[in-house]
C-alpha cells in the first residue's frame, strides 16, 4: 500500500504543494476586476489551467466554476492516494466523508432556504462514483423525507433523521453537522489507533488533536460573540476531540466575553501557540492556525499519512482563497477587504 510501503506520497504531496499559487499570483488575481478576468488568470498563470481550459470565462456560472475547482483538488487528492482509495485507506476514507458531508450539508441548506431546485447545478458528477450517496438521486428530492429516504443504507441516514425540520421548517443545520463531523473524526481516530508504528500513531494524533482544538475555541469565540449562548449551549456544539481539557472547555464557554476566553485559552499548549501568531479574529482563527500547522508538517514531517492530511488541509486553504477572490470580485469588495482574508505563504 502507497501509504505504508515508501514516501511516495511525501514527495508527490511536496511536488504539488511547490505548485501552490504565489504571493505574486495573489496580488495579480487582486488586481482583477471582474469574475471573467480571475478565470482568465487562473488558464493562463496557473496550476487549474487543465480543469478550466476549456470553459469561457465570459459565460461560466459561478457555481460550475466553484464545482470545478473542487473537483481539481479532489482530483489531486485522488493522484496522491489512488491506490489506498480502491484498498480501503481509512485516510482515503477520511477525505471521502468529508466530501459527502460537504454535499450533504449543501442539500440541506438549499432545503432550509427551499431551492433545492439548485443542487443540480452544483452536483460534482464526477464525485459520484466515489461514494455510496446517490447525488443524482438525492437531486431528485423535494422534503427532507425523500432527503432521508435517499440516503439508502447509509450511517448518514441514522445520524440525519434525528435533525428533521422542527413545524416553522426550521432545521438545525449547525447541530447536524457538527454530528457528521463527529462521526467522521471518531472513525480516524478509531483507525489512527490501530496503525502498527507507534511514531505514526502520535503525530497522527497530534495533528487531529490540534486540528480540533483550533475548532473548537475558534467555535467558542464565534458563539459567544454573535449568539450569546450560555454556557451548556456552546459545549453542545464542540468536538469531544482534542487535547483541552473539558473543564478548560467548560471555563471558556462560561467566559463572560471574548476577551477572558482568550485569558482562558492561554491556560492551555495550543491557546499560547495561538496567542504568539497573534490571531483575534474568530473567524479566521482555526483556519489560519490549522494552515500554518498543517504547512509545517508538510514540509517537516517524515511520516505519509501525516503529509497526505496535512497536504488536504492545506489545499482547501487555498481553494478557499480563489472562492474568496471570485466572491469579493463579484460583489465590488475592496481589494483590501478581500487580501485581509486570504490566507497564504508569504
Amino acid at each position: 500500500m502507497l501509504l505504508n510501503s515508501s514516501s511516495a506520497v511525501i514527495t508527490k504531496a511536496r511536488s504539488k504543494y511547490g505548485k501552490r499559487l504565489s504571493e505574486k499570483d495573489y496580488k495579480a488575481l487582486l488586481k482583477c476586476k471582474d469574475v471573467a478576468t480571475v478565470v482568465s488568470y487562473l488558464k493562463t498563470h496557473t496550476r487549474y489551467s487543465d480543469i478550466l481550459n476549456k470553459i469561457n470565462e465570459n459565460e461560466v456560472h459561478r457555481g460550475q466554476l466553484e464545482t470545478l475547482l473542487k473537483q481539481k483538488t479532489f482530483y489531486d487528492f485522488d493522484s496522491l492516494c489512488r491506490y489506498e482509495m480502491s484498498e480501503g485507506s481509512p485516510f482515503s476514507e477520511f477525505i471521502i466523508r468529508r466530501y459527502e458531508i460537504e454535499q450533504l450539508m449543501h442539500f440541506l441548506l438549499l432545503l432550509s432556504c427551499s431551492k433545492v431546485e439548485e443542487y443540480i447545478f452544483t452536483l460534482p458528477s464526477y464525485f459520484n462514483k466515489h461514494t455510496e450517496i446517490d447525488l443524482y438521486k438525492l437531486s431528485t428530492c423535494k422534503d427532507f423525507d425523500s432527503f432521508i429516504e435517499a440516503l439508502g443504507d447509509s450511517v448518514y441516514k441514522d445520524i440525519l433523521k434525528e435533525y428533521r425540520p422542527s413545524r416553522n421548517g426550521v432545521i438545525d443545520l449547525a447541530s447536524a453537522e457538527n454530528a457528521l463531523n463527529i462521526y467522521s473524526y471518531k472513525e480516524l481516530y478509531t483507525a489512527i489507533s490501530k496503525r502498527k508504528s507507534k511514531k505514526e500513531k502520535e503525530n497522527l494524533l497530534k495533528l487531529c488533536d490540534y486540528v480540533n482544538d483550533f475548532c473548537n475555541i475558534s467555535r467558542v469565540l464565534r458563539l459567544k460573540k454573535y449568539y450569546c449562548l450560555d454556557s451548556d449551549a456552546i459545549m453542545a456544539h464542540l468536538m469531544p476531540f482534542g487535547t483541552i481539557k473539558k473543564a478548560i472547555l467548560q471555563e471558556m464557554c462560561s467566559a463572560q466575553d471574548v476577551d477572558d476566553v482568550f485569558d482562558v485559552m492561554t491556560k492551555t499548549r495550543v491557546g499560547k501557540r495561538i496567542k504568539q501568531m497573534s490571531i483575534e479574529n474568530e473567524e479566521r482563527l482555526s483556519i489560519v492556525s490549522r494552515f500554518n500547522m498543517c504547512r509545517r508538517m508538510l514540509y517537516y514531517s517524515t511520516d505519509p499519512a501525516v503529509v497526505l492530511l496535512s497536504y488536504m488541509y492545506v489545499s482547501e486553504a487555498e481553494l478557499k482563497n480563489i472562492i474568496t477572490i471570485i466572491e469579493g470580485v463579484r460583489y465590488n469588495s475592496s481589494r483590501e477587504r478581500i487580501e485581509s482574508l486570504l490566507i497564504y505563504e508569504y
